[in-house]
């Protein structure tokens, strides 16, 4: 901690806190004086991003197409606390977008699970509830996806559920968790094909000024985490080499695991096994911070990525307090509009293509992406809505 702090201390001292802050007061009060955008529009025409309204913080989305829906992690905090939501893949062209809880459920339990997965000691949900990043994969059970989710508040841990039947249909049934390692806290999170769940180790506090300070430090090129990855019967270990400033989003494919260091603005490389002494870590540039990663339909990787700094950061402090009694703040108060940016990443050579640009008017801080026969979701971390984008000449 002291040896970063000095770090950041110095990298402060060069670039000038006055105009840090002079740069921050600005975009503030630019961010002010916006002009108020339009209602959900959940059928944009080709070419125009459109909004689906419905959400609170949802910051991570996942495409299941054998259940018909999109899965949603609403982060949000206070009052009812997060929520993991669904709605449908294919929505019905002029109406409106439906949207429903799947957990936690209306009628909450204090029984346990008498052979819960993941840890044999996890035995309850988490309550209160706060999902962050999550995946799915399908089972030996013909009919059943497994869940997995990041979740912050109760427990720092990787949460599981069974998904079971199809659309308005579909529930949610948890299964048991996986305590991430003291000091540490996650981000997003996947299943290798060997049942392997690998997660990125982002920083070793998320919440309050600790928080945001190595949010800030993770800018400044300190490296605050790395790649982990638990199976059953095996601790969690490190995975070698990985070690970057704000591990984010990854993925994980032909035995290689690619995730994006948010600090840089770089998307990385390595063998899922990890580095060998005398290898160097294989890393692309991309524009702004790169977020959540998420495999294409072809097997491409598309990374959701941050382009307005500051005025994300400014999202992340406006923290209204909780009305409820609770002592844990929210986590942003949305609408945000920062800008951001969509693009397509060869997962062979790394290289980068840009899909799509966004002032962030329609719906602002895109922190993931999914896609499903041609048409985009966008998951928005500061926002109170999540984005939709079909392409001219997708269809």
């Amino acid at each position: 901690m002291k040896a970063v702090l000095q770090q950041v201390r110095a990298l402060a001292s060069t670039l000038g806190v006055a105009a840090v802050l002079l740069a921050l007061l600005s975009l503030l009060f630019a961010s002010c004086a916006s002009v108020p955008r339009g209602l959900c529009n959940p059928d944009p025409s080709e070419g125009t991003v459109g909004s689906i309204c419905g959400f609170k913080n949802p910051e991570d989305i996942e495409a299941i197409p054998s259940a018909g829906i999109l899965l949603v992690s609403n982060m949000r905090h206070c009052k009812s606390g997060g929520k993991l939501l669904a709605m449908p893949l294919e929505q019905d062209k002029g109406k409106a977008a439906r949207t429903w809880q799947l957990w936690p459920p209306e009628t909450k339990t204090d029984a346990e699970v008498a052979d819960p997965a993941g840890h044999p000691d996890c035995r309850k949900p988490p309550d209160p509830f706060s999902p962050h990043g999550i995946a799915s994969t399908g089972t030996d059970v013909p009919g059943i996806v497994r869940v997995a989710a990041v979740v912050h508040d109760t427990r720092e841990a990787i949460e599981l559920y069974d998904l079971a039947g199809i659309g308005d249909e579909a529930t949610l049934v948890w299964r048991g968790c996986i305590p991430l390692p003291a000091g540490m806290t996650a981000n997003d999170v996947r299943f290798a094909p060997d049942g392997e769940i690998v997660a990125t180790f982002y920083q070793p506090v998320m919440k309050g000024l600790k928080g945001t300070y190595y949010t800030l430090a993770s800018t400044l090129g300190v490296k605050t985490g790395h790649v982990i990855a638990w199976k059953e019967g095996r601790d969690w270990r490190d995975v070698k080499g990985t070690e970057v400033a704000g591990p984010n989003g990854l993925v994980v494919r032909d035995g290689s695991v690619i995730f994006s260091a948010s600090g840089t603005g770089e998307v990385c490389s390595v063998p899922l096994a990890g580095m060998t002494d005398g290898e160097n870590l294989k890393c692309t540039k991309i524009c702004g911070h790169p977020d959540n990663l998420t495999l294409s339909p072809r097997g491409t990787i598309l990374a959701a990525t941050h382009t307005d700094a500051f005025a994300l950061l400014i999202c992340r402090l406006s923290q209204p307090p909780c009305t409820n009694g609770s002592q844990t703040p929210e986590i942003g108060q949305p609408p945000c509009r920062s800008g951001w940016s969509i693009f397509e990443i060869d997962p062979a050579t790394l290289k980068v293509t840009p899909l799509l640009h966004h002032d962030g008017i329609a719906v602002g801080a895109v922190s993931s992406v999914a896609e499903h026969k041609g048409r985009f979701y966008f998951g928005a971390i500061f926002d109170d809505r999540i984005g939709v984008w079909e392409p001219e000449n997708a269809r």
